[in-house]
C-alpha cells in the first residue's frame, strides 16, 4: 500500500491540557503523533511511503472561505508566536468577513483551540495535498487503495468556519477532486463526529457522507452528528450518523459499521474516502469506546469487502504508545483480504 505524507509536519506543534473529571491530560496534536505511525509502517515492507505532491491552491480556497484568512494571519507573525481567536460574534453578526484582521478570527474559526502559528498554513496546506495525492493515486487507477497520512486533520472544517484542531478539510477536498470520475461516498469512524465535512455536503446528492462516533449530547461537537442529521433538499437520505454511547466495545461498533455499509451499498459509489481517526481506542485519552487493538482489523476487512477504490486519510487518535500499532492493523486488515471458508 502507498503511504503519502510530507515532511514539513514538525513546523506546526501546538498543544492543550484538558480536564476531564478528575484526570487532567496534555493532549498534543504533535509531529510525534506522524513520527509514531511512519516508524511503525516503515518497519512492514508492504508500505511504500510517497512524499505529497504539490496541487493549485485554488483547490483549497474554492472550498474555503477562511483560507486567506488563515494563510494572511500566519504570515503575520512572528517565530514562536501562536494566535487564538477569543471572540465569537456567532451567526448572523453585523461584521464584514474580513481576512486580514486576525482579531476577526473569530467569525472564521469555531474555538478558541486551534491556534495559528507562522508555518500553520504551509503545514494545513501540505496535510490537503497529502489527501488529494492519494486521491489523485485512486482516480488515476493506479492504485486501489492508499493511506494519507495526513496532519493537522480536518473533519471539523467546513465551508462557513474552522476549527477542532483542523484547518482546511482533507476529505473533502479529495472527494471534490474524484466528483469528476464518479460519485463518493465518505464515512467518517473517529471518535468524533465530522461535523465539517457533513456540512459541506449535506446538501450535495453525489456525496454520501457517514459518521460513527459518540453521541454528541455528551461529546464535541455537540451541535452536529444527531441520527436525524440525514440530508436537506434534493439531497435527502445522503448523510448517515450513528451516534453511540459511551463505553460502546466491539459488538455495538461492528453492528453501526453493518447499518453503514448497507447504505454504502445501496448509494453505488465509485469511490470511498475514510476519514480514520483512531481515538475510539479504549486508551485513548480523548475517546470514549472501548475497542481494542484487534478490533480495528475486522473493521478494515468490513471495510474492504466493498470492494472500492478507497482513499484513507488519518484524522485523530492521541495516544503515541498505541498509535502505530492500531493505525498498522487497520491497514493490514484493509490490504489482506479475509482468507475465504
Amino acid at each position: 500500500m502507498k503511504v503519502i505524507a510530507k515532511y514539513n509536519d514538525s513546523l506546526h506543534n501546538p498543544y492543550w491540557k484538558f480536564q476531564l473529571g478528575p484526570d487532567s491530560y496534555e493532549v498534543k496534536d504533535t509531529p510525534l503523533r506522524v513520527q509514531a505511525i511512519k516508524r511503525r509502517l516503515q518497519s512492514d515492507p508492504d508500505f511504500t511511503l510517497v512524499t505529497a505532491g504539490v496541487f493549485p491552491e485554488r483547490l483549497l480556497t474554492r472550498l474555503h472561505p477562511y483560507h486567506d484568512y488563515i494563510r494572511d494571519t500566519a504570515a503575520s507573525l512572528k517565530e514562536g508566536e501562536e494566535f487564538h481567536p477569543d471572540l465569537f460574534p456567532g451567526e448572523g453578526a453585523n461584521l464584514p468577513r474580513r481576512v486580514d484582521i486576525p482579531l476577526q478570527g473569530g467569525i472564521w474559526c469555531t474555538d478558541a483551540v486551534t491556534p495559528i502559528m507562522p508555518r500553520t498554513y504551509e503545514v494545513a496546506r501540505a496535510s490537503a495535498d497529502t489527501a488529494l495525492t492519494g486521491a489523485e493515486l485512486i482516480a488515476s487507477g493506479s492504485e486501489r487503495a492508499v493511506y494519507a497520512l495526513c496532519r493537522p486533520s480536518g473533519h471539523h472544517a467546513g465551508p462557513r468556519v474552522f476549527g477542532g484542531y483542523c484547518y482546511f478539510n482533507n476529505v473533502a477536498t479529495a472527494a471534490e477532486y474524484l466528483l469528476n470520475k464518479g460519485r463518493v461516498a465518505i464515512l467518517d469512524i473517529d471518535y468524533h463526529h465530522g461535523n465539517g465535512t457533513q456540512e459541506f455536503f449535506i446538501q450535495k446528492k453525489a456525496v454520501f457522507t457517514a459518521s460513527i462516533h459518540g453521541d454528541p449530547v455528551v461529546e464535541y461537537p455537540y451541535f452536529w452528528g444527531y441520527a436525524g442529521e440525514t440530508g436537506v433538499g434534493q439531497a435527502a437520505g445522503s448523510n448517515h450518523n450513528e451516534p453511540l454511547p459511551l463505553g460502546t466495545g466491539a459488538a455495538g461498533y461492528l453492528e453501526a459499521l453493518d447499518r453503514v455499509i448497507a447504505v454504502i451499498r445501496r448509494f453505488d459509489p465509485k469511490y470511498l474516502i475514510i476519514a480514520a481517526g483512531f481515538d475510539t481506542h479504549a486508551e485513548d485519552p480523548i475517546g470514549g469506546f472501548r475497542l481494542a487493538g484487534g478490533d480495528y482489523r475486522e473493521i478494515a476487512l468490513r471495510l474492504a469487502a466493498l470492494g472500492l477504490p478507497t482513499l484513507i486519510c488519518q484524522e485523530g487518535g492521541y495516544n503515541l504508545e498505541f498509535l502505530g500499532d492500531t493505525v498498522h492493523t487497520f491497514l493490514r486488515g484493509f490490504i489482506s483480504p479475509r482468507p475465504r471458508q
